[in-house]
């Protein structure tokens, strides 16, 4: 898997074919075949697993105690802290998740939609409590998780700032546009 993250990171998802893998890992191609039934296999694992973890890790946050902003503001912390310091594997999901077969991408979105639903009922819960400002809570959780999303495009591992930091100078900025 470390192998076709590298590859598909690098060349992209639909230059890399299970050969290139097979030859980087010293695998023959039919030894792959014996774990994947396909380059989409590799692919899909590594965007399942990426859904997963988010909806593990979003569950756990908005589950717990605390008010609803600091939840939401911990939730975005979180948030970008696992897409910045998993930027092949978020690369991979953003830019080549696509190419999933409709079923697998299906799987996904729905899985999605819950990721998206638990942070706007903790949002709609926060305006409840007077925390958060009253605008539509979808708009707000776009905005937000999105916001804090993109950030592996521009993001630089080497840069000035660490990726902790990072994250919670975002979720700072992203939650002081939000509270009331």
């Amino acid at each position: 898997m470390a192998t076709a993250i590298d590859l598909f990171h690098s060349k992209g998802y639909r230059e890399t074919s299970l050969g290139d893998i097979a030859e980087v890992i010293g695998f023959t191609k039919p030894a792959i075949y014996y774990y994947f039934k396909g380059k989409e296999d590799i692919l899909f694992e590594i965007v399942d697993s990426n859904v997963d973890a988010a909806l593990s890790r979003i569950r756990a946050i908005s589950g717990r105690g605390g008010s609803p902003a600091e939840r939401l503001y911990d939730l975005l912390v979180a948030n970008t802290v696992a897409v910045l310091g998993n930027l092949k594997p978020n690369t991979i999901f953003y830019s080549s998740r696509g190419m999933l077969s409709p079923e697998r991408e299906h799987d996904i979105r729905q899985r999605e939609r819950e990721y998206t639903r638990v942070v706007r009922d903790l949002y709609a819960e926060g305006v409840a409590a007077g925390e958060l400002l009253d605008v539509d809570p979808a708009v707000a959780t776009s905005t937000l998780l999105g916001a804090s999303i993109w950030s592996y495009t521009w993001f630089d591992p080497e840069g000035r700032l660490p990726r902790d930091r990072v994250a919670e100078e975002i979720a700072r900025l992203l939650m002081s546009g939000f509270r009331r």
